[in-house]
Formats: structure tokens, sequence, C-alpha cells
């Protein structure tokens, strides 16, 4: 899955990195000049450097090449950027003064950059854009800091709730009526699990930080809670009473306690996820819309395999924000070349291109009846983009994608162990030790 295919940490080594150049990560640094000229990002010349992560790799090769054959004046140079050491690279680039010109960067690392003065202040062009409403919300709360805009969506990974329509129809459901609350997910799981013959009712990938961060926590987002409160700098952790996260592990905790899941979930880091649903082994699956994208043959997409957004316990949805934020570095030799390279891939018929290239668009309003009868698997992750939201935190990482990490330790106490008042105690008091770490 796009998102998750990630290391670690990447974004405290970038921290390091810029605080070593003299940048602050306290919230103090001084925010780079916001460009002021009426022709900033219009008919500018020359080269821009764009520097993208190799998982956006088909995108971002066909974007620059039709943008180099209608500019003759400006064109796009690509790098693509290793998942293993992009944020490092990048830090390393801006420590030297010598960045690239706009880079695509996961949308979770935008803020280790945001937070010390790394990128150019976009917040006037990013407000005057007519669609600015329409953009993905998650991806825009990222790329602020302090109430200035530094970044805008490039491309979406989103999770979404998987369902296979044709063991729905054998265990006796509707196959045309997912799941919409915690309690019908559990019930037909139930229902597809009684089918036997290997086939359970749902999976997860039990042993993978990240992927469990990426999918059980819309569903919390759905129920109007978060995992944290406050901005960065002054955030506190919202675990203790928080009922909507009792919900969501509770769930997890019967898909597993009643073997409604493989056992092999538990140890499932990620590597196979998604492989037994592909296989139509599995009834529900949580899960990233391009990561089945890359795992089905297109003749099951809609007709064996669908896909709903990922509901809270009791209705409403959410999905997780992931992908990637284009920013402008503040030491940019050619800026303006690079906000115009920015407003031509946001432009409708550029986001029209994205299904096919393997992402999900960043503007809300693409999702048109001509898109949805194009796209329908796509077509409900945008849907979902609406309500969408990603954390805000410069401890991320190390809250979310560590095997020691006070989510995991969580996670597995609630739905492993079965004990969730110890669970909510570990969370509690690791969140809150990660955020204090974070403002100190």
């Amino acid at each position: 899955m796009k998102l998750l295919s990630r290391p670690i940490l990447t974004g405290a080594a970038a921290l390091a990195l810029l605080a070593a150049a003299g940048c602050s990560s306290g919230g103090s640094a001084p925010a780079a000049p916001a460009p002021t000229s009426s022709t900033f990002g219009v008919n500018a010349t020359g080269t821009v450097q764009f520097w993208a992560r190799t998982v956006s790799k088909t995108l971002a090769q066909k974007l620059v090449s039709e943008f180099n054959a209608t500019h003759k004046n400006l064109q796009v140079k690509l790098t693509l950027t290793s998942i293993n050491d992009d944020t490092t690279s990048l830090a390393t680039s801006i420590r030297a003064g010598d960045p690239p010109d706009v880079v695509g960067l996961n949308d979770i690392d935008m803020p280790a950059f945001t937070s010390t003065g790394s990128f150019l202040n976009l917040t006037s062009q990013i407000d005057a854009l007519p669609y600015k409403s329409d953009l993905s919300p998650g991806h825009v709360g990222l790329g602020t800091y302090q109430g200035k805009l530094y970044g805008v969506p490039y491309w979406a990974d989103l999770s979404v709730l998987w369902y296979n329509k044709t063991l729905f129809k054998q265990a006796g459901l509707n196959p045309n009526d997912p799941p919409t609350t915690y309690a019908q997910i559990l019930s037909d799981a139930q229902a597809i699990n009684k089918l036997g013959h290997g086939i359970y009712g749902a999976t997860f990938a039990g042993d993978c930080q990240g992927c469990l961060g990426f999918t059980v926590q819309p569903g919390i987002w759905a129920g109007g809670s978060h995992l944290t409160n406050g901005d960065i700098g002054s955030q506190t952790a919202n675990i203790t009473g928080n009922q909507s996260l009792v919900s969501a592990l509770t769930l997890y905790r019967e898909l597993w306690s009643q073997h409604l899941v493989p056992d092999n979930d538990r140890t499932d880091d990620g590597t196979t996820w998604g492989q037994d649903f592909a296989a139509g082994k599995i009834g529900i699956m949580p899960g990233g819309y391009g990561q089945l994208v890359d795992l089905a043959k297109p003749s099951q997409l809609g007709t064996e395999f669908m896909d709903t957004p990922l509901p809270g316990a009791d209705g409403g949805y959410s999905t997780f924000d992931g992908g990637d934020d284009f920013a402008i570095p503040a030491a940019a030799k050619n800026p303006s070349g690079a906000w115009e390279f920015i407003q031509w891939v946001l432009q409708t018929q550029q986001q029209d291109q994205y299904p096919a290239l393997g992402a999900t668009p960043v503007r809300t309003d693409v999702l048109t009846p001509a898109f949805s009868a194009a796209h329908p698997e796509d077509a409900v992750a945008l849907k979902a983009l609406a309500n969408g939201y990603a954390p805000v935190t410069m401890v991320y990482d190390q809250m979310f994608n560590q095997a020691g990490g006070p989510w995991f330790q969580m996670f597995t106490t609630a739905v492993y162990d079965g004990n969730m008042t110890l669970a909510l105690q570990q969370g509690q008091s690791g969140l809150a030790r990660l955020l204090q770490q974070a403002t100190s």
C-alpha cells in the first residue's frame, strides 16, 4: 500500500538535519517571505526541478511528460526519490542551500518542514484558487502551520472498506448493501464466516502498525473524535474516555476473538496484506483504494470486489488522507515556475487522469456523474475525501508506525489480550509522553 511503503522515523531524521542547519523545531523558525508579484506562477520560464517519491512514479512521469509537451518555455525535470531516504535527502538539500524547486512529499511529513521555515508561504496563492474549498482537507491541514499555508495536495491515497460481492450473495447478504456501521461489519462478517472452506468474514494486517493506523482511525474520526487535541506545540492525548476509540478497538477485538479473521492476521506485517482478499477468500477488508487496484484483476473490480467508505460505529464515514503534498522550498531557484506547474497539475483535465495512473484526485469537485460512471471504485474514495482527515503532529511516526509505539501497544493489549482498561492506560500515557517530548 503506497502510503505505508515508507520507513519509520523519517520525519524525525529530517528534523534533526534541519535543526543542524540552524532551524528550530520549537515553532519559532522564521517563515520565508511570501511571494507578492502578480506574475508569480504565470508564464514562467526556465527549468523546474521536481522531486517526487518513487511511489508516485507512474503519475509523476505522465504529468511531467504532458506538461513539458505543452510548455515550451518552461520545462520540468523529474527526479525520483527513494521512500527509504526521501525526507533525509530533502533536508540535506535544504541544509546545503540547493533544494529542488518543488517536492512531492508524504503529507504526514509536512509538519517537520513547515515548522522549521523550510517551505515557501503560499497562503495568498492558495487562498486565491477558485477551487480551494474542494481540495483534500487532510492534505491542506498537514500543509498548514500557525495559520499559514505551505503546501497543496499532489495525489491522494485513501483508506476505504472493500467487500466481496460474491461472498455477500453466497452468505445470503445483499451485495448492494455494504456495511455502514460497526454492528453491520460484525454481523456481515459472521454470516460470511459460516461459509467455511477457508472463507473468512474479514481480515486486517494485525502486525502492521501503519496499516492499522491507516484503517482503524477513520472510524474514530467518523464518530467525531481524534486521538490528540490541540495544535502543534500544545497537543494533548485524547485516549481516556474516548468512546469512539473504545468502539473501534472493541470491533477488532470481536473480529479476532470470534475467529472471523485468519489466525495469521496477527503476524501479517503488511507485506502480504490484501492478498487473501484478492484471492476471493475474505468478505470484508479495510484497506487502501490503490492497494486492491494493484492486487486484483481489472475484471474483478466492480463485479466481485467493490469498496465503500469506512464507517463509524453508528454511521458516518471518513478516510485517512494519505498520499503526497506539493511544497516549494524557501530557497527554490524557480519558485514561480514551480507554482505554475502545481496549478497545471491541479486542473481538472489532469485530475481526471489520476485513476488510470493508480491514484485518487485531490479535488472533490472532480466527482461528476461522468467520473463516477467511468471510475466507480475511485469515486467511492473521492467521495470519502470530503470527510477525510490526517493527524497533524510532529511525532506521527513515533506514535503510530513503530512496533513499540503507544498506538500498537494499545491495539495489541485491547484486541489480542482483551484488556481494554490497560490498553487505554497505555495509550494515554504513551501518547502524552511523546507529545510532551515534542514540545521540550
